[in-house]
C-alpha cells in the first residue's frame, strides 16, 4: 500500500467516527425554560387533547353535519363488513353444493354492497370537506372581524 492510500483510508475511518451514536441531550426543567425565554406553558403541554377541545371543533364546524359524518362512516364499514359476508357466504355455498350455480347473484350483491360503501365514504368526506369546513372558516372569520372591530379602534389613539 502507498502513503497516499493509507492517507485516504485514515480520513475515511475518522470521518466514519464522526457519525457516532446519537446523544441525548439533557433535559432541564420546565420551569427554567420558561423563565430563560423558552417554551410557554402553553407549547409545552404534554398528553391528551382534553374533549372539551374536540366539542369546541364540532360546535364550529356544525353538530349535525358531523353527525351526519359519523352515521355515513358507521354505514360505510356496515356496508364493507356486508360485502365480507356475502363472499363468505358464497364461498361456503360452493363448498358445499361443489359448483357456482349464482355466481352473477353474489356478484351482484357483492358490487352493490362495495359500490354503496365506496359511496357512503364519499359522501362522508365530502359533507366533511364542504358543509362542516366551511363553516368553520365562516366562523372563524367573523371571530376575526368582529375581534379587529372590537379591539383596534382601541389600540390605534
Amino acid at each position: 500500500m502507498t502513503a497516499e492510500k493509507i492517507d485516504t483510508i485514515g480520513e475515511k475511518l475518522t470521518r466514519k467516527k464522526s457519525f457516532g451514536r446519537a446523544v441525548v441531550a439533557p433535559v432541564t426543567s420546565q420551569s427554567t425554560k420558561a423563565a430563560s425565554g423558552g417554551l410557554s406553558e402553553e407549547q409545552s403541554s404534554q398528553g391528551r387533547v382534553k374533549s372539551h377541545v374536540y366539542w369546541r371543533y364540532v360546535e364550529a364546524a356544525s353538530r349535525t353535519g358531523f353527525a351526519f359524518f359519523v352515521i355515513f362512516s358507521i354505514l360505510q364499514q356496515v356496508m364493507q363488513i356486508s360485502g365480507t359476508f356475502a363472499l363468505k357466504h358464497w364461498s361456503e355455498g360452493n363448498r358445499e353444493s361443489g359448483e357456482n350455480k349464482s355466481a352473477v347473484k353474489f356478484l351482484w350483491a357483492y358490487g352493490l354492497l362495495s359500490l354503496s360503501a365506496t359511496m357512503l365514504n364519499c359522501l362522508g368526506s365530502i359533507l366533511m370537506l364542504v358543509l362542516c369546513s366551511l363553516r368553520s372558516s365562516k366562523h372563524l372569520h367573523d371571530a376575526v372581524r368582529w375581534f379587529r372591530w372590537l379591539v383596534l379602534p382601541h389600540l390605534i389613539i
